[in-house]
């Protein structure tokens, strides 16, 4: 239950961050299309539509940047199913491609704290603010895992009062 209430407040604040190719004429040489549309589902909230689209859109990716887009979508869609674990490993493929992406680490810091990784989540945090020290995404984000390390305090202290 508490993990459908994150899912619900990350897509209802934004938290989620989606990256989507330049506007281009579906006609120039070297647009994604598959990419495009799975970035309109993802930021739609129709994030098995948006997963299925990126997925088709991987397979034919030319460019790094791309490449890096698709799997921190990947990642964002996997967020959005509260599949945890697979947006982890999206996320780590797009920070093996690029490892100055605050997005990523947003996203990553996210799918840390979604598998209970409180610390973790709080690295990505800071790595993401060195890039983006003024994001407001972020400054939800941390606000989100100051909640989870008071949430988790204050279960601990009533677990040591019981002893």
């Amino acid at each position: 239950m508490m993990m459908l209430r994150l899912i619900l407040l990350l897509l209802g604040t934004g938290l989620i961050t989606i990256q989507a190719e330049e506007p281009v004429n579906q006609t120039i040489i070297g647009s994604n299309p598959f990419l495009s549309a799975g970035a309109y589902a993802l930021r739609s909230g129709d994030f098995e539509e948006g997963l299925s689209l990126t997925l088709q859109g991987l397979n034919t990716v030319r460019t790094l940047r791309d490449r890096v887009s698709a799997f921190n979508n990947l990642c964002a869609g996997y967020l959005g199913l509260g599949q945890f674990t697979k947006a982890l490993e999206s996320c780590d493929r797009a920070l093996e491609l690029n490892d100055r992406n605050w997005r990523i680490f947003n996203n990553r810091a996210l799918a840390l704290l979604g598998v209970g990784r409180i610390a973790a989540a709080r690295e990505d945090l800071e790595k993401g603010l060195a890039f983006n020290p003024d994001s407001p995404t972020l400054a939800k984000v941390a606000s989100l895992i100051e909640a989870k390390e008071l949430s988790k305090a204050v279960t601990a202290d009533r677990e040591n009062e019981k002893h």
